[in-house]
């Protein structure tokens, strides 16, 4: 006879006790769990092995629980819950829905503000609900993060000083004039560097590397003047330049989410080119939602 050791107990043992419960048969078990009623029997009789106890009475063909069934059915049903519940959350984790693990994005602010938002609320209507956590900081700041693998994805301007990044998505625009729909050069097609000696200026702080390029296209025009005022993020150039206090200098791709502002954009000549990249890191896999989350970025820019 077998011992309660010598049985390896599943979760379509489980199953079948369940059905059996439920159905006071083994006939009528094995019609739902769709096996054959000598299976359905064989389980069961393998799970009392195991327990060592009767779960059912045999009454003809009706089958009834015993004190034992009565006792630990709650607990064998409870464990056919969680496998389950198993179950789903593992098809949820294959498809990138689980809300047990959080999608980790990382943007700067100008766009935790903007875009970020609106690309979430298309994403969670679309795929599901979902736990997003969003993380905020200056491209150095994005790239260690996506580096450490606190974030998933991340935003920051290339070329990138961060090793151990993978360019998941590369976007490209230009430096524009953003200036106070009022001001004397908002009627015109584009603004050349000329055109800048006598305006006050709005420029990202000094530690950008584009500000060290629009520096360079001043030198080589001859103007020599510092900036007004200098910003912390487009947003708020932006914003400064729609109270008129001067022309903001910033990444069309990121000035565009300010439309609504009192402002005109107007391109910057010569051109100065500008190169976003949304980044994971190489030394992990990108996670399914992720990926899903990717495609939504693609379509933005």
């Amino acid at each position: 006879m077998k011992k309660s050791g010598d049985v390896h107990i599943s979760i379509k043992h489980i199953q079948a006790f369940d059905a059996i419960a439920a159905t006071g048969s083994t006939i009528a078990a094995a019609v739902d769990l769709g096996i054959s009623q000598s299976n359905t029997s064989r389980l069961l009789n393998q799970l009392e092995v195991h327990l060592g106890v009767r779960l059912f009475d045999r009454d003809k063909n009706r089958l009834s629980m015993t004190r034992e069934g009565l006792k630990l059915g709650p607990q064998i049903r409870a464990i056919a819950d969680k496998l389950t519940a198993l179950k789903i959350m593992a098809r949820e984790l294959e498809e990138g829905r689980s809300t047990e693990i959080p999608l980790r994005l990382a943007f700067p602010a100008s766009l935790s503000t903007t875009v970020v938002p609106r690309l979430i609320k298309r994403f969670l209507a679309e795929v599901g609900p979902a736990r997003i956590e969003i993380a905020s900081g200056n491209y150095l700041a994005i790239e260690r993060m996506v580096a450490d693998g606190a974030v998933d994805l991340g935003f920051t301007r290339l070329p990138s000083p961060t090793p151990g990044l993978r360019e998941e998505h590369v976007m490209g625009t230009r430096n524009i004039c953003v200036l106070h729909n009022t001001h004397p050069l908002a009627g015109n097609s584009k603004i050349e560097v000329e055109q800048l000696k006598t305006e006050d200026l709005i420029l990202l702080n000094r530690e950008r590397a584009v500000r060290h390029e629009l520096e360079a296209a001043f030198y080589r025009a001859g103007l020599r003047r510092r900036p007004s005022i200098e910003a912390h993020s487009v947003g708020c150039g932006c914003a400064l330049a729609a109270q008129g206090l001067g022309i903001a200098i910033v990444s069309e791709l990121l000035a565009l989410e300010y439309q609504s502002l009192p402002v005109a954009f107007l391109p910057l000549e010569p051109a100065i080119p500008v190169d976003y990249a949304i980044v994971s890191s190489e030394l992990t896999p990108l996670p399914k939602m992720a990926v899903t989350f990717l495609s939504y970025i693609r379509e933005w820019a």
